[in-house]
């Protein structure tokens, strides 16, 4: 692959100084698998699939029947950003590698939640805000155990937003300087 078919990392990937695929290159296996982890979508039915007193009755009630193909669709971003997750998420062995320690000591860490993990397809998959060069970003074991129940898209916009109560930093950045854990941990949503 040349470096015009990578992207700089986007917003919910920055200070990882890694490069990912644009979009249009994610393999096909990882967004089909995202696409697939999403589940039944939410999605009401177009103009065309409904009858005329059902439209006008929609339509009384100010829902907005038309379709707005210039608008973002939020189940795509959704699987586009949970693809990229995936496609640039490391495994088990590989973090075991970076943080010189064992295999066995990262499935645990797994199991303990002190990892944020995501098991897809029989194999796990460690997303990298997590990390910082070699080592644990500082305190994020203890926020992972508080958010593992998440879903990684969540998780990931979560801690790559900027929250008024770190004093405009996301949580990732704050964690990162060596903060207040417990101020991270005042902050995580009620999913």
């Amino acid at each position: 692959m040349s470096e015009s078919d990578t992207l700089t990392v986007q917003p919910c990937f920055h200070g990882y100084e890694r490069k990912v695929n644009a979009p249009e290159q994610l393999k096909a296996a990882a967004l089909k698998i995202a696409i697939g982890e999403l589940g039944m979508a939410a999605h009401g039915p177009s103009r065309g699939e409904l009858a005329q007193g059902e439209i006008a009755m929609l339509e009384r009630a100010g829902i907005d029947l038309d379709e707005h193909p210039a608008q973002s669709d939020p189940i795509f971003d959704y699987a586009q950003e949970f693809a990229t997750i995936l496609a640039t998420s490391l495994t088990p062995s590989a973090v075991a590698r970076n943080l010189s320690v064992t295999p066995a000591r990262i499935r645990r860490m797994i199991r303990q939640r002190s990892l944020y993990a995501i098991r897809v397809e029989g194999r796990w998959h460690i997303p990298l805000f997590q990390f910082m060069d070699k080592a644990l970003v500082p305190h994020i074991s203890r926020v992972n155990r508080a958010m593992a129940e998440f879903d990684p898209v969540s998780v990931q916009r979560w801690i790559t937003a900027p929250d008024p109560d770190l004093e405009g930093q996301t949580p990732l950045d704050w964690l990162k300087a060596d903060r207040a854990v417990e101020t991270v941990l005042k902050v995580l949503p009620d999913w």
